[in-house]
């Protein structure tokens, strides 16, 4: 069972490696960039001040991601790796307990929770995951917060 909720996203910073995967090769990709971004943000002395997050904008096969980790004001880009900040939006967000494999039904209950709310889910915009579980977690065990855009309500 999925708790969908409506949050305001204050608009973090996040140091991100950017690469373009079907579903099937994200897993393996997102795995090398937050390798990449943990070796650069160590080399600059940069702190990780959140989870571990990957953004997403879908296309009908590949999905343009950028993987990496929630930092503070000071990251600096470099060794391929992008400084960007998490858009400052309403999202409707969800937590998934699980494997990786079945975060459709966190996107399913997002779906469905906004049109219970009478809310539409900005469809063309970025959509994120934070990783809240270190590696190595059980895959039933595997907490991952989902955030999906919403549209302004209308008055």
């Amino acid at each position: 069972m999925y708790d969908v909720t409506f949050t305001r996203e204050s608009g973090r910073r996040v140091a991100v490696v950017c690469y373009q995967a079907r579903p099937e090769e994200i897993g393996a990709k997102a795995g090398e960039a937050f390798g990449r971004v943990a070796e650069h943000l160590a080399r600059t002395g940069t702190p990780v001040t959140g989870p571990a997050v990957s953004c997403y904008t879908t296309g009908p096969e590949v999905f343009d991601v950028a993987s990496g980790f929630v930092v503070g004001e000071g990251a600096q880009p470099g060794d391929g790796v992008e400084v960007d900040d998490l858009p400052s939006c309403e999202v409707a967000t969800t937590t998934h307990v699980g494997p990786y494999d079945e975060l459709g039904k966190a996107y399913d209950a997002l779906r469905a929770g906004a049109l219970a709310h009478g809310r539409r889910l900005v469809e063309d915009g970025i959509m994120w995951e934070e990783y809240w579980s270190p590696p190595g977690t059980p895959p039933e065990q595997t907490r991952t917060v989902v955030c999906w855009p919403v549209a302004p309500q209308e008055d």
